[in-house]
């Protein structure tokens, strides 16, 4: 399968592409990655079915799968503790794992990096690099969930 028959798969579906020339660079890489994240804070639903579908379209095409179970995010939002969190995001493992993931597909817990002092200052430079307009786009996006 050549490049325009892929980009026409992954737009199938598909809300918006924003850059189709930056997305033709991921497609020519040898082992492309596809990254989404969810706040493992309740029980899994439709909609997280309708993104591991695409997930799992893209693993077929030779996307490397990475999910990241955002563990923190979720006890900051107050939505448990730490120990009811963990067992919510070992369910929403299970569950995505039998919507079909393959066995490729990585799983990483925020809790594992946020709380490194690393991750801090990474944080803030990447705030240095992003305008004003992606911010706003990018809160546009979240606001739309």
């Amino acid at each position: 399968m050549n490049i325009e028959e892929k980009i026409q798969l992954i737009e199938e579906g598909t809300l918006e592409v924003i850059d189709t020339e930056e997305l033709k660079e991921v497609l020519e890489k040898d082992q492309p990655i596809a990254y989404t994240g969810y706040e493992p804070s309740g029980k899994i639903h439709l909609g997280h079915a309708v993104t591991v579908q695409k997930l799992k379209q893209l693993q077929k095409l030779g996307f490397k799968i990475k999910i990241l179970l955002a563990d923190y995010h979720a006890f900051l939002n107050g939505k448990g503790t730490i120990e009811e969190i963990a067992e919510t995001a070992e369910y929403n493992k299970k569950c995505f794992q039998a919507l079909g993931l393959d066995e490729t597909t990585e799983y990483v817990y925020g809790s594992s990096f946020q709380l490194e002092s690393d991750y801090t200052d990474k944080v803030y430079q990447l705030a240095t690099m992003t305008t004003l307009k992606r911010a706003r786009r990018s809160m546009d996006q979240v606001s739309r969930a």
